[in-house]
């Protein structure tokens, strides 16, 4: 995981991170005494291992004394096994902090900031709910972590990060075959009540023919099939919309939720797709580094991580908000 964390826009202004740290300052303390101490036995660690590295050249120097060989085997031997032995027990004790990060820190923010939304950090969306968006191809290898679900206002939501992959097969110039993997998705996957039943589905695309062909690529748009056409000009140079039934789409992107649509996409990324189904909206966009991770490097009360890790939640908690989902402008049937 990644000691980085790369800051969305910031939360609501009640979120304070300083208010939030002086509130756990029990639990700021202990950890931070444990990341200390894992830093000095790493530190201890590298040492030990150098001096050992010197010992094994002098003992080398003199075995390959006897036999030349033996100094270049042996002083290999000992590189690669010592860094072996070094990063699987120091890897785990700083796998261990970031663990009890999420456990104690993360989750107790998210309490205190949404009482009603629950934090699993080895949870994840399962695969099932990825492909059933339908936003993106069927990964052949999955990961998900970091799960959020519960309530914002009155709507019923759950995000988390998701890494799907694709298996692909190439040969060298030999004809030897080898396999490698592709990512279909990084990003966050959020899954939000739209409080109505869907006759049909809906696809919210990034349009990227027309992006990239201009008025080629919108002839090329209508290959792809159920294409429909958007009344807003802005909406239609940024998104390509394609589903079944005419009528429920433009029920379902209205105007103003047309101008939502961009405008979250102007907040998130260009990258960002939607799929109305299942009386649900899926929304995926990609992040840049490893979002909801407490840095080795930083202090456990380091404020500045403390911020970054808020806008990150409040960048998918305030989607209900930008999406006015909290409205109830249809009864479900």
């Amino acid at each position: 995981m990644s000691d980085s964390n790369s800051s969305p826009p910031p939360g609501p202004s009640n979120w304070d991170a300083d208010d939030l740290a002086d509130r756990m300052d029990d639990v700021m303390q202990g950890l931070e005494a444990f990341r200390l101490e894992v830093l000095a036995k790493r530190s201890k660690g590298w040492g030990m291992l150098g001096m050992a590295f010197l010992c094994s050249v002098l003992a080398g120097v003199l075995l390959g004394a006897i036999e030349p060989p033996l100094f270049f085997v042996g002083v290999v031997g000992f590189v690669i096994g010592g860094v072996i032995i070094h990063y699987k027990f120091f890897g785990s004790l700083a796998a261990t902090y970031r663990s009890r990060y999420k456990h104690e820190v993360i989750a107790g923010m998210v309490k205190a900031v949404s009482p009603d939304m629950d934090y699993q950090p080895a949870g994840g969306l399962a695969e099932e709910t990825f492909n059933a968006s339908g936003l993106y191809s069927g990964p052949d290898r999955y990961h998900s972590e970091d799960l959020f679900a519960g309530r914002i206002g009155e709507t019923e939501i759950m995000f988390s990060e998701v890494h799907a992959e694709e298996r692909r097969t190439r040969r060298d110039s030999k004809g030897r075959s080898e396999t490698y993997y592709v990512t279909i998705f990084n990003g966050i996957l959020l899954v939000a009540d739209f409080h109505k039943h869907f006759r049909s589905e809906l696809a919210v695309l990034p349009d990227v023919a027309e992006k990239n062909f201009g008025w080629f690529g919108r002839k090329l748009q209508s290959l792809g099939g159920n294409l429909q056409r958007m009344e807003n000009p802005d909406f239609e140079k940024a998104f390509v919309v394609r589903g079944k039934d005419a009528v429920e789409a433009r029920y379902i992107l209205t105007p103003d939720m047309q101008e939502r649509l961009l405008a979250l996409r102007a907040r998130l990324n260009d990258g960002v797709r939607f799929a109305f189904k299942q009386s649900n909206v899926f929304i995926g966009f990609s992040n840049e580094g490893n979002w909801f991770e407490g840095g080795l490097k930083r202090p456990a009360h380091d404020r500045v991580q403390m911020r970054a890790i808020l806008g990150q939640m409040a960048c998918c908690f305030n989607i209900v908000q930008d999406l006015n989902l909290n409205t109830r402008i249809w009864t479900k049937d």
